[in-house]
């Protein structure tokens, strides 16, 4: 997840524009109708994305459940376009799948969506995208903290702060997954060196 950086323009931008700005290399998500700027991400973030995408993936083809995309995927989540956010890796449900390819943000919000806070995010901006994923339909928000190693999971009703072996149960979004946290990150660099 990305910190917003800056307003870009004063018309109202739409999602196309922000398909248009990714194909010359800038990445924006929408938000209240304003284009907000996303810093590109760091190599630890690559492999707790990799990480996570890769578990869920494995275990949602497994049970046929649906599908996962990672990536910074966009949603528009809104009818009237001003509202489209990105999530580091999202699970949709089978039955909420297309019958044909999207080639533009994905209609609604994902069941489950993945944010992995980056070193500039702010604590408001990783709440307000919290807020915005299950105000607008996301069963569940796993937000992931580097720094600590520890993920905190939201629910419209609940929420639930996880480190190291704890387990990090998804149901009811993903029946039957479980995990320990600390196998969704890397192995610290102390890990790797008493491994040789």
């Amino acid at each position: 997840m990305a910190a917003p950086a800056r307003r870009v323009r004063a018309t109202p931008p739409t999602v196309d524009d922000v398909f248009r700005l990714a194909s010359k290399g800038q990445r924006y998500e929408l938000v209240d109708g304003e284009l907000v700027e996303m810093a590109p991400t760091g190599w630890e973030h690559g492999q707790i994305e990799r990480r996570i995408g890769r578990a869920l993936g494995d275990y949602v083809d497994e049970h046929q459940l649906g599908d996962v995309g990672v990536g910074e995927v966009l949603f528009q989540l809104d009818p009237a376009g001003r509202l489209a956010r990105a999530a580091d890796v999202a699970f949709i449900r089978r039955e909420r799948l297309p019958s044909k390819a999207i080639t533009g943000g994905f209609p609604g919000a994902p069941d489950l969506a993945v944010e992995i806070v980056s070193p500039g995010d702010s604590p408001q901006s990783v709440q307000r995208k919290v807020h915005d994923w299950l105000s607008q339909g996301a069963s569940a928000v796993l937000v992931v903290y580097p720094d600590s190693r520890s993920v905190v999971l939201h629910h419209p009703d609940s929420i639930v702060t996880l480190h190291g072996d704890d387990e990090l149960n998804l149901d009811p979004v993903l029946p039957g997954f479980r995990v320990k946290v600390g196998e969704l990150f890397p192995p610290e660099p102390r890990e790797i060196q008493d491994a040789r």
